[in-house]
């Protein structure tokens, strides 16, 4: 199977442009811990979303600098992320459609997860562009699911 494409705003980007690639995921939630008068803590849980961060080393690809950062954007993800069978996808993701549909993969002691490449409306401040001691360039770009 060859690699998925990087999507950003409908604009596959050339695998040139993200060598050494990096994507995280992390949860982001509206909560607060609160305690009641026994001392016991409950956490009150206003959302839940997820930040995600894509960096790479190379040249910015220059169709990310025309996407509009002030409107919502839609990203295609090109590594999988694993679910639990019959675990519903968080709020705001889908599944890239075919050939990068989800599977169900299986592990030696027959443990099975879905794989999801996921699609989701992000909004985003735009790339940050950075050069290192050995004026190597990479590009980062965060992004919020709405």
């Amino acid at each position: 199977m060859t690699t998925p494409s990087l999507k950003i705003a409908g604009i596959e980007l050339s695998i040139i442009s993200w060598l050494d690639f990096d994507q995280s995921i992390e949860p982001i939630a509206g909560s607060t811990v609160r305690r009641m008068a026994s001392g016991a803590a409950f956490k009150l849980t206003h959302y839940r979303k997820h930040r995600i961060s894509l960096s790479a080393s190379g040249w910015l690809p220059a169709p990310l600098n025309a996407i509009n950062y002030d409107a919502p954007f839609v990203i295609e993800l090109p590594i999988p992320e694993a679910f639990r069978i019959g675990e519903s996808l968080p709020a705001g993701w889908s599944s890239r459609s075919a050939p990068w549909a989800e599977y169900t993969t299986t592990d030696q002691h027959g443990a099975s997860v879905r794989m999801v490449y996921p699609k989701m409306t992000v909004i985003s401040d735009g790339p940050r562009k950075s050069n290192g001691n050995a004026a190597n360039p990479s590009w980062e770009l965060v992004c919020e699911v709405i």
